[in-house]
């Protein structure tokens, strides 16, 4: 009893952290309305519909692309139409576009309720590059297909996906050519959109979630990063710096987070001290993913009393506050804010500290 009500208080702690944000951003953004987010959210989510590869919906709303891609794979004998180009590239780059896919699932799984209007686009969004990713994963055996283009002669000519005459070049890692990072990214992207369509389509949930584990399992028995195995395909442009571990624990944590499987808890314990762990981290990026991990677990330990995620709890803490200013560990950067708002923030750092001792 006394832990329920120690986890409920620490609960209640961290929603007032959160309506204390939420008041300090009405406060220091006033001048907008709710319109005005509600049209950046939407432009965000349409953004993707711009980057869109290969044969292009009806329900495509921005009529000025058209399809392109379409042959992609086809020289290889596989199928891989379809994805996201990279930025201004005519690029599929399959490391960024997975973690593109699995903070996308995230938002919607976090904050989905908080956007009726937008859902039905974001799951759009998410659903173009996983069944781009299911494609890559299942297509042959012992294989994920993880970039179609060359880096180095698209670079040389920039022009619309609809008219690009580079090379579309098809890069794989397997057994021999191992890529543990972008496999278990992949891993990642799959089971994070599991959760997003398992109450509006299950069987493609499943689908998704039974891929995720198969390319998890894949990435951690040949282990080895893809920026060794690729070279010069994928670096400078999306080399894997941080290494695998990362995405090694990553992608275990959404699946447990997906299936509830007793075996990738049984994962992240045994494996959660080599893969980063212990260390805190001030980055969170396509590339480094322990700062994200550590607070995708922290969600187990304060909902769940999932003793053991209770470390990542604490270096969750680190990487927040490291982005608040006025901690002893504040290590970011920021834009100058609105003057006339200057009071407010010592008074909700203030309050903001109160609550992480507490928690603590």
């Amino acid at each position: 009893m006394g832990l329920k009500m120690a986890s409920a208080t620490k609960y209640s702690m961290v929603m007032q952290i959160l309506s204390l944000t939420l008041c300090l951003l009405t406060l220091s953004c006033s001048a907008f309305t709710s319109k005005d987010y509600a049209d950046a959210l939407a432009k965000s989510i349409l953004f993707y519909e711009g980057q869109r590869s290969g044969k292009l919906p009806s329900s495509q709303r921005l009529t000025w692309r058209g399809d392109s891609g379409l042959s992609d794979g086809s020289s290889y004998h596989v199928d891989l139409v379809g994805g996201y180009y990279d930025a201004g590239d005519n690029v599929k780059f399959g490391l960024p576009m997975a973690f593109t896919t699995t903070l996308l699932a995230w938002s919607v799984i976090e904050f989905g309720n908080s956007m009726p209007s937008q859902i039905g686009n974001a799951r759009a969004a998410i659903r173009w590059s996983t069944d781009y990713l299911l494609k890559a994963a299942t297509a042959t055996p012992g294989t994920l297909y993880v970039q179609v283009g060359d880096p180095n002669m698209d670079h040389k000519c920039w022009e619309r996906p609809e008219d690009m005459d580079t090379p579309r070049n098809v890069y794989k890692v397997s057994k021999q050519n191992p890529g543990s990072d972008v496999a278990a990214e992949t891993a990642a992207a799959l089971a994070a959109a599991s959760i997003v369509f398992k109450d509006s389509d299950p069987s493609y949930s499943t689908k998704l979630l039974q891929t995720a584990m198969k390319v998890f399992d894949f990435a951690d028995r040949y282990r080895g990063s893809y920026s060794d195995s690729l070279s010069s395909v994928v670096c400078p442009f999306y080399c894997s710096y941080s290494g695998y571990h990362d995405e090694l624990l990553w992608g275990a944590s959404w699946i447990h987070r997906a299936s509830n499987n007793a075996s990738f808890l049984a994962y992240i314990q045994s494996n959660g001290q080599t893969m980063g762990a212990d260390d805190d981290d001030y980055s969170f990026s396509w590339d480094d993913k322990r700062a994200g991990t550590k607070v995708l677990l922290s969600k187990d330990f304060l909902e769940k009393n999932t003793e053991e995620f209770q470390l990542y709890k604490r270096h969750s803490d680190n990487y927040i506050c490291s982005l608040i200013p006025g901690t002893s560990s504040f290590q970011a950067q920021y834009t100058p804010g609105q003057p006339k708002q200057s009071h407010v923030l010592p008074l909700f750092l203030n309050r903001l500290q109160e609550l992480l001792i507490v928690l603590n």
